[in-house]
């Protein structure tokens, strides 16, 4: 919880950013209101679940290059060779890349 005087200490700050930006105070209003998605969730899918993203679920693939990319970076960073620590990075990225676009398999819920 804020104090009174923290409040106001607020509401001073967001009158002097009202008047003195307005298109920022706009902007940053529309953001809170527009929730984009970005492709249709099917009705069987709850909300809980369409929300839920793994690289587990998205293959073996993408769970191998996540593995052997973290390595990689341990590795590197023990033996202190920067480009082992990059590949690693790289491979680690590509890998949450591959995840994010893969389609996710299904499996059961558990408990």
């Amino acid at each position: 919880m804020l104090s009174d005087r923290e409040r106001s200490q607020f509401a001073l700050i967001e009158q002097g950013l009202m008047s003195g930006d307005p298109l920022f105070v706009a902007r940053c209003s529309a953001l809170g209101r527009k929730v984009r998605r970005l492709r249709p969730v099917p009705a069987a899918r709850t909300a809980h679940s369409a929300t839920r993203r793994s690289v587990h679920a998205a293959g073996f693939l993408p769970t191998l290059l996540l593995g052997g990319g973290l390595l990689l970076l341990v590795l590197g960073g023990a033996a202190a060779a920067v480009p082992i620590v990059v590949a690693g990075i790289l491979m680690a990225i590509a890998a949450l890349g591959l995840a994010l676009t893969a389609p996710q398999q299904t499996r059961p819920d558990t408990p």
